[in-house]
């Protein structure tokens, strides 16, 4: 059989585990909880702090990532419209009158509004429609530069020549 608790021995570790309770305010971090709170509270700071950081920086990050998007897709387009250039350039040369494809806006790979169908309707355009293609094909030209050169570079850039 075996032996029974012994009330005695009981008593005694009841006893001990009081008078250790007690000295627990003796420990020095009990003694200086303020300070141990105020370090736990700096240590969250900081964290909040990298943690600023690191959002700062994946933001910069992601715009740079933006940034090259956008950069590839300026040179898809910019392929695309070599390629229709290339087909218009065929076009043209088996009829003066062919309606040729439209390039695609290089910002955005969009229509580009009210561009023309044939050679002859491009060398019909005014100032304020060339003036709004140039820059959708990639063209930068001079602010006073005479609507013909402006017809010219669109349709190099239209048609191989």
């Amino acid at each position: 059989m075996s032996a029974l608790p012994d009330p005695n021995v009981i008593a005694g570790a009841f006893e001990t585990l009081c008078d250790q309770s007690q000295r627990i305010a003796n420990v020095p971090a009990v003694q200086n909880q303020h300070d141990v709170l105020a370090a736990i509270q700096d240590l969250g700071q900081r964290i909040n702090g990298l943690q600023q950081q690191m959002d700062q920086r994946f933001d910069q990050v992601n715009h740079r990532l933006d940034q090259i998007n956008n950069r590839f897709g300026t040179l898809q387009n910019r392929q695309h419209n070599l390629e229709i250039a290339a087909v218009n350039a065929r076009l043209f040369m088996a009829n003066t009158a062919a309606v040729l494809q439209d390039p695609v806006d290089i910002r955005n790979g969009g229509n580009i509004p009210n561009f023309p169908q044939t050679q002859p309707q491009l060398y019909a355009i005014d100032d304020v429609t060339a003036d709004a293609i140039l820059p959708a094909l990639g063209i930068h030209l001079a602010p006073n530069t005479p609507l013909a050169i402006k017809r010219e570079s669109i349709a190099r850039k239209w048609i191989l020549k």
